[in-house]
């Protein structure tokens, strides 16, 4: 990676999961949108025909003449020849089975235990965490070896306990856990301050949180924007609004399973006087 003018070019990016349907098209997605970074993409999977499709998927998004971040994707056809010389890496993997997965969420329904996600806490996080640990006792090692300066960003679950055993393997890792729940909570804060306030254009960024708990289970003990304190006016939007809670802009088919108005986080705030940030 070096640097011109202001842009950063050939970056190089390992992407361990690279056969992903969901996230590796969401990433090819916003580096296509971003203009101040350019270079090349590995993909590994352990699914290589996968990889291979994304490949044709994220080089043919780069050729399009609307797009402003141009990047090169290439098929790795083993770990170590995606590491090496990477500045950053990328993984985003499904541990184990679909099927599995299915036994993780259902199975303790029997016992009278609903998990709305089942792979970060309860039963179906710890029966994911023994899949996945071992997997990424055996990533640890490959960075260490093959790129051990670089930055690495985890989105697999259980978030915690996958980036915890990157650091145990190799304590000298560069490396984060990243989701985007926290995102969509700032924005349902900015949406109410908006309303409230009457402020239009605030941006998400501009929302200030303090983050508690773990993936998939996570609070915000603290919220404001621009110095003012969030949490009263939360508090009094909740009292007049709870029956009808607020609307999402952003709602569309692929999410509206979940759609609740966001009653569920009033509800959770009326109970514990925390903003619940998980979803």
């Amino acid at each position: 990676m070096r640097y011109h003018s202001d842009k950063a070019i050939d970056v190089n990016i390992a992407y361990i999961g690279g056969g992903s349907r969901g996230w590796a098209w969401t990433f090819m997605t916003d580096l296509a949108l971003e203009p101040k970074m350019s270079g090349t993409i590995r993909l590994y999977d352990i699914d290589q025909e996968a990889a291979k499709k994304n490949e044709i998927i994220g080089n043919r998004l780069s050729e399009r003449k609307e797009v402003d971040g141009k990047w090169k994707y290439i098929t790795a056809p083993s770990l170590k020849e995606a590491l090496e010389g990477a500045d950053f890496i990328v993984i985003s993997i499904l541990p184990g089975t679909f099927d599995e997965m299915e036994v993780d969420v259902h199975y303790p329904e029997r016992l009278g235990i609903y998990q709305s996600v089942g792979d970060t806490a309860g039963p179906g996080g710890i029966m994911r965490a023994l899949r996945t640990i071992p997997m990424f006792v055996e990533i640890a090692n490959a960075i260490k070896e093959y790129s051990p300066n670089a930055w690495v960003i985890n989105y697999t679950n259980p978030m915690s306990l996958c980036v915890k055993t990157l650091y145990t393997v190799f304590p000298q890792i560069k490396a984060f856990g990243c989701c985007h729940e926290v995102f969509g909570t700032q924005k349902v804060l900015k949406d109410i301050t908006e309303k409230v306030l009457g402020i239009a254009g605030i941006e998400r960024s501009e929302i200030h949180v303090n983050v508690l708990g773990i993936n998939h289970f996570t609070w915000f003990d603290y919220a404001s924007y621009k110095g003012i304190d969030i949490f009263p006016i939360y508090r009094d939007y909740i009292k007049e609004h709870f029956e009808e809670g607020i609307n999402d802009p952003d709602s569309n088919w692929a999410n509206s399973c979940f759609a609740c108005s966001h009653r569920v986080k009033f509800d959770l705030f009326q109970n514990y006087g925390l903003i619940a940030a998980a979803g």
